[in-house]
């Protein structure tokens, strides 16, 4: 297998030499709990557990001790989980066929919208609409197509537009087009490909050579959740337009042989740093890797995978909504509304809070009573503490709910 789990130990491989010692010895709960160490069920800890299934479907023992009639009903679940599983099979396939079947309903639809973006279709304003008829014939030469459509849409998209500068800006009104497909065939192994790549469509422009970047995303050919590797296209910069590093220049020391100035790169924050994803180390250094290095690789990937599924299942069919803002007021109104539902909650524990503390200003009150007669016949606390103890634990549950 490619990319995570090239460089991991194959058992397979090893299968003559098993130690059956070891084996019996082998918890594969144990593993299980290992891996989940690790944090998350995708990228390295997917190739892991595929490397090691082997040995988490050794049996640990403790089935065999059960009672017979608990193994009996252990059997019979089995059973059941076998049923689910190729139930679970069918879904799959018909969800493939159901996903593959709307693809192409929608395709004539993502074709339209690129023809009136880069101006290759003209329309005309609605038949009903005369105030609209009237303007277009009195502005005169319009723009072609919809000017700077998908950099207007990248940037209302909250967590998109944090990721662009406005050295980016320059470039991603360029952009023409945005497109996702699932990818199909086989690839140079045989192996079923599985996942869906982007490809941003840009015009001619004097910061790249390229017309097309594409970002592919490669999943488990058994298991989508479970992310393979991730690839991207070779940006093609023209001389001095990167905009991926900065170019820092240093001068001289006076009295230096060296006269010409000192220059170095740097990276800098871009969106099109989104081209260039974690690389995944080769066999080697996977063997190499420690615990640290395994998690930031894994939270690199997943960081990466998040802002793909972003862009291809929220981003690109939604894209004439984030462009007109409707897509980003509709994502205020539904914060709004779990505000709304937090700020009742909160009402209720004030007045929960405000009922609680008055109980505890009466026990208070009963307490410095009760004090006053018996202070001679008692080393203990004054009551007072009580009252303040018990107005700390009033304020405990409010904060508990929140959380």
């Amino acid at each position: 297998m490619k990319g995570l789990g090239g460089g991991l130990p194959n058992r397979e491989a090893d299968a003559d030499e098993t130690d059956p010692d070891f084996e019996k010895s082998v918890d594969g709960a144990q593993v299980m709990a290992a891996l989940q160490q690790l944090h998350g069920n995708s990228g390295l800890i997917g190739a892991l557990q595929q490397k090691l299934d082997g040995l988490v479907g050794l049996r640990s023992g403790f089935i065999e001790e059960l009672h017979p009639q608990v193994r009996a009903r252990v059997l019979a679940l089995e059973k059941i989980q076998e049923e689910h599983d190729e139930v679970h099979e069918k879904y799959v396939e018909e969800r493939k066929a159901l996903e593959a079947k709307y693809a192409k309903l929608y395709a004539p639809l993502y074709e339209s919208r690129s023809e009136i973006v880069k101006g290759t279709r003209e329309v005309d304003g609605p038949e009903d609409d005369e105030e609209l008829k009237a303007e277009i014939a009195a502005a005169g030469d319009a723009p072609k197509g919809v000017p700077e459509f998908w950099l207007i849409a990248l940037k209302n998209h909250e967590e998109i537009a944090s990721m662009i500068t406005e050295r980016d800006e320059g470039a991603l009104k360029h952009l023409v087009d945005i497109t996702t497909t699932q990818l199909e065939g086989e690839d140079e192994d045989g192996d079923e490909l599985c996942g869906f790549k982007i490809d941003f469509h840009f015009e001619e422009n004097e910061y790249f050579e390229n017309s097309v970047l594409t970002k592919t995303y490669h999943m488990d050919d058994e298991d989508e959740t479970i992310l393979r590797y991730i690839e991207a296209s070779d940006i093609d910069w023209k001389a001095g337009k990167n905009l991926t590093v900065k170019v820092l220049r240093k001068k001289p020391k006076p009295g230096s042989k060296n006269k010409k100035p000192i220059t170095k790169t740097e990276p800098a924050e871009s969106f099109f740093q989104f081209f260039y994803p974690p690389e995944v180390p080769d066999e080697e250094e996977q063997q190499n890797m420690s615990e640290d290095d395994a998690e930031q690789l894994q939270d690199a990937m997943e960081q990466d995978y998040e802002l793909g599924m972003m862009i291809a299942n929220n981003l690109i069919p939604d894209a004439v909504n984030w462009f007109t803002g409707e897509a980003f007021a509709d994502d205020e109104e539904d914060e709004d509304d779990e505000d709304d539902e937090f700020d009742d909650e909160d009402d209720e524990d004030d007045d929960e809070d405000e009922d609680e503390d008055d109980e505890d200003d009466e026990d208070d009150e009963d307490d410095e009573d009760e004090d006053d007669e018996d202070v001679d016949a008692s080393f203990k606390a004054p009551p007072a503490m009580k009252g303040a103890a018990a107005g700390a634990a009033g304020e405990n549950p409010p904060e508990c709910k929140q959380q």
